[in-house]
């Protein structure tokens, strides 16, 4: 807050290091400056644990890139509504299974809608739970397919009580590492859990990038356009294989130890 970083540039202070013990701060900002001071990752195994128990095979990693045009481009939007051009979904029918990868990406400048409810449909099932990272922006994808779609809002409906937020388990402070430098985003949580995956190297690696490399894509000629279809398809397929690395990793952890 304000306040507390008043506070702190008065005496001097500008680096977690040097953060007085004393100093007032919420729990969560406490235990990330004992992470950094102690160089050491905070670990509550049964909290996780217990986070974990509720979710049920299969597991379905799922995330959306959207583009959100001020003028809206379709039948049924409204100002500033996700049109959803691209999805990842990553499968795992069991823990020990074989990771099945479905994807799409929408090439024209049409209504995409359609051809994503149907897609999803045909892969995810009744029973299960669709892992999300930041759960809220799917649901909200889902919710607006329904209002535009009212042949599949059955589906779609269902599957909006199937969400879980993997991010629930950092935002709880069930695991704490210095590397997360108090962020819950995937972008800091995946290199500090799964060092060998990066976003960095890839020539997308951000959700508002994709947005705008999808309107540019439509405009280009084939080669161009392939190029581009390419990094859109290797960022998003990363967002949902992350999901699956960071829960496996918390899987293994738990049944470990």
């Amino acid at each position: 807050s304000k306040k507390k970083l008043l506070a702190l540039v008065e005496d001097q202070i500008f680096d977690i290091a040097d953060v007085p013990d004393e100093f007032e701060l919420t729990d969560t900002q406490h235990n990330q400056v004992v992470a950094h001071k102690r160089g050491q990752v905070m670990i509550d195994v049964d909290a996780i644990r217990e986070e974990l128990a509720p979710l049920s095979f299969p597991l379905y990693f799922l995330d959306y890139e959207t583009f959100s045009p001020a003028i809206p481009l379709f039948s049924g939007f409204r100002p500033f509504d996700k049109v959803p051009f691209q999805f990842s979904l990553h499968i795992l029918h069991e823990p020990q299974g074989e990771l099945q990868h479905v994807e799409y990406l929408h090439m024209e400048q049409s209504d995409p809608s359609e051809a994503v409810v149907q897609l999803l449909q045909q892969n995810i099932g009744e029973k299960g739970t669709i892992v999300a990272w930041n759960k809220s922006f799917e649901m909200d994808v889902h919710k607006k397919l329904a209002a535009r779609l009212p042949e599949h809002r059955a589906f779609l409906e269902r599957t909006i009580s199937q969400f879980y937020d993997l991010k629930d388990v950092f935002h709880k402070q069930y695991y704490v590492h210095p590397a997360f430098r108090g962020s819950v985003s995937i972008k800091y949580v995946l290199p500090a859990i799964v060092p060998e995956l990066q976003y960095k190297e890839l020539s997308i690696h951000g959700g508002a990038q994709a947005s705008d490399a999808w309107w540019t894509m439509l405009s280009q000629g084939p080669l161009e356009r392939a190029v581009i279809a390419n990094d859109l398809k290797t960022y998003c397929g990363l967002d949902t294989y992350a999901m699956y690395a960071i829960w496996r990793h918390l899987w293994d952890l738990i049944k470990n130890v």
